[in-house]
């Protein structure tokens, strides 16, 4: 089974239309605004999540469930994964009848939009043999059949799908084997022109980075893509299959936005899969990081971590649409690509669709930060001291409202003991003052990070500023404070 993952963004409802002409009018406006790069000072970024959909083993009744999950959950737009392989499992020779029904009742159903990446060599266009467990990441022995197949995808479904992004994770060799940039570059073009060819209408999108901006770099500098790309897309995990604390997510995506600035045509910037995944065994979670604090990696810090990734990344300004990886975790039989372990614990639900806490913590950040924002960070202070371990993020909506993020950081690896055993009980605490730059004569409001909610009565106004007094922060918990204007 191969990692055929699943965008959904949140946020914009496509309207359910008797009138097909106005139901396609209405659908590229919705593409519009999820493809329009954000300069507006406040501006809303859809949420998403991502799934594993394998045809080989995906019943109707299982989609379903998911859509029906998706539904409840307010999410209304959905990246697919098509596998060239599956599809065209002979040269010339296609097997539409698990997708024609998944577009169909997604799309006239459910009223999904959807944003679905293209990925997997098959075997009969691999230099590997068909039995082998790798055919399908390598480079196709002939690439003009790709441009093939993405023209007859395209044309079957483009009056339902607007956009195309080409392959995942290509920097990363268990997707791209022979890590040649110059090979990628000509398999994107090829693609990329494809997919103009079948519809001038559709944008498309560069297959998703697992970590190196890099990788970007060399395409737009090196090989003249960035003219074939409407959006660039990268991938985040930091503290699964990455080792940087979380906090260092607005880094990564400074790295990939300067990228894109230097080299690129202002294309918007997607992160379309991030996650946090709910697998430890004794202090492990992966080969590349290791739990220190009991909570870590177990379903309710999962919601604060979602909630506070959110936030992060929209508090940088440069990224368009968002996807949590992933709606539900998979049963124990199922087969993954790479860590089996992990791939098999990361959704918001648990595998029979039950909801995790972190269900809840999507759909409340969803709703909080619905409304556009603008990060105002600089202009919020506090009266921490030095060596705090404390972090914040802050918004502040058009109508004037404000909205405050704080938590202390969990992964600091120079103040972390000798202790190994990921069982460690995480006691700090710290009582923090926050400064907000508005006198606002509203209620303010304290939830956690699933939605739970109670009202902070410790605000102290004056004529400019507002005072958030003695918020309580403790390990493994974040406080969200909004304050109506």
């Amino acid at each position: 089974m191969k990692k055929l993952l699943i965008m959904i963004f949140t946020g914009m409802l496509l309207i359910s239309c008797s009138s097909e002409g106005q139901k396609a009018k209405t659908e590229k406006l919705m593409y519009d605004k999820l493809l329009t790069k954000n300069s507006a000072e406040y501006y809303h970024m859809p949420l998403g999540l991502c799934e594993d959909w394998p045809e080989e083993t995906t019943t109707r009744e299982i989609y379903v469930n998911d859509f029906d999950l998706l539904k409840r959950s307010n999410i209304d737009y959905l990246r697919i994964s098509f596998g060239w392989d599956a599809i065209e499992y002979e040269k010339d020779k296609y097997d539409w009848l698990f997708w024609d029904d998944f577009v169909k009742t997604g799309v006239d159903d459910y009223g999904i939009t959807m944003i679905p990446y293209v990925c997997y060599t098959p075997a009969w266009n691999s230099t590997e043999p068909a039995d082998s467990a790798l055919y399908w990441n390598v480079p196709a022995v002939d690439m003009e059949q790709w441009g093939e197949f993405m023209f007859d995808l395209v044309t079957r479904y483009k009056d339902r799908i607007k956009t195309w992004e080409l392959w995942n994770e290509p920097d990363i060799w268990i997707y791209w084997r022979t890590e040649d940039v110059a090979q990628f570059a000509e398999f994107t073009k090829i693609g990329a022109d494809a997919v103009k060819r079948a519809d001038p209408e559709a944008k498309v999108v560069l297959g998703g980075i697992a970590y190196k901006p890099e990788w970007i770099e060399a395409l737009f500098k090196d090989h003249g893509v960035s003219p074939y790309i409407d959006v660039v897309n990268c991938h985040n995990y930091f503290e699964t299959w990455h080792e940087n604390p979380v906090e260092e997510i607005t880094d990564y995506i400074n790295d990939v936005y300067n990228v894109v600035k230097e080299y690129g045509n202002k294309q918007p910037i997607w992160m379309a899969e991030v996650g946090y995944s709910t697998f430890k065994q004794g202090s492990t979670v992966s080969t590349s990081y290791s739990a220190y604090y009991d909570y870590e990696h177990k379903p309710e810090y999962q919601a604060v971590d979602l909630t506070k990734r959110v936030a992060l990344v929209r508090s940088t300004g440069q990224i368009d649409a968002m996807a949590w990886y992933e709606i539900k975790d998979l049963p124990p039989s199922d087969e993954v690509i790479g860590d089996i372990y992990n791939n098999k614990h990361l959704g918001i639900a648990y595998a029979d669709h039950s909801p995790k806490p972190a269900n809840k913590a999507l759909i409340f950040v969803n709703e909080l930060l619905m409304q556009p924002v603008k990060s105002i960070d600089e202009k919020v202070t506090s009266n921490a001291k030095e060596g705090t371990d404390s972090r914040f993020v802050a918004f502040e909506r058009e109508n004037g409202d404000m909205i405050l993020f704080a938590w202390l950081q969990t992964v600091q690896y120079d103040k972390r003991s000798d202790d190994k055993t990921g069982a460690v009980k995480d006691e700090r605490v710290e009582t923090i003052t926050y400064t907000l730059p508005s006198a606002l004569s509203g209620s303010a409001t304290l939830y956690d990070a699933v939605g739970n909610h109670q009202e902070f009565s410790s605000v102290e106004k004056s004529d400019n500023q507002s005072m958030l007094k003695d918020v309580t922060l403790k390990g493994g918990e974040i406080a969200v404070i909004e304050i109506k204007k």
